[in-house]
């Protein structure tokens, strides 16, 4: 009985902390991240603004496992995300023709491993489908990434120039303002 308290006892105290710890984040936000406001180059676009104030979390992951290709779409990469869509649906309709096939012999489609080699097709369609959805998950998860965070250093790239340029310009010409004219072609 004494062992059954402490047991009770140990087991609301870790539940208590497993509550605490369901906003761990490995990619932590800086204190105040949303109030501060970023200097924005005046011809940012929204789309551009919105690519640079996403973030990958945890919570992404869980998402990502849910609907597929989630990362690339939060990074606007939208051809990838459908492909990923696409290579995952198909992989849940082979799944569906296994369940189906080993309903017809009523058996599990957990079965499938166990089973003799007469069952080599749907040995094959199983394991490719279930390979296809973890490396499909892991490739949205880690190129997603990658892509949203070289999309935001490319505009911070981009724009970063074009304010340090303007600050150039006020700094040494408070005053002054000088009319310019630019032309550009491209074939």
């Amino acid at each position: 009985m004494k062992t059954t308290i402490w047991s009770m006892l140990l087991l609301f105290l870790l539940a208590g902390k497993l509550v605490e710890a369901q906003d761990f984040d490995i990619y932590p936000r800086m204190k105040d991240e949303n109030v501060e406001m970023s200097s924005l180059y005046e011809n940012t676009q929204f789309k551009e603004y919105q690519l640079l104030s996403r973030n990958i979390r945890m919570l992404d992951m869980a998402y990502a496992a849910i609907v597929p290709g989630y990362v690339h779409f939060r990074a606007k990469d939208y051809t990838m995300g459908y492909s990923l869509l696409g290579t995952r649906v198909a992989a849940y309709a082979g799944l569906a023709y296994n369940y189906s096939s080993m309903n017809k012999i009523n058996k599990s489609i957990l079965e499938i491993p166990t089973l003799g080699s007469e069952y080599k097709t749907d040995k094959v369609i199983f394991y490719s489908s279930m390979s296809i959805i973890v490396s499909s998950y892991l490739f949205d998860w880690i190129h997603g990434k990658m892509r949203l965070e070289k999309k935001q250093e490319l505009i911070r790239y981009r724009y970063s120039i074009k304010l340090k340029m303007n600050q150039l310009t006020q700094v040494n010409y408070p005053n002054n303002l000088s009319p310019n004219l630019s032309i550009s072609y491209r074939f």
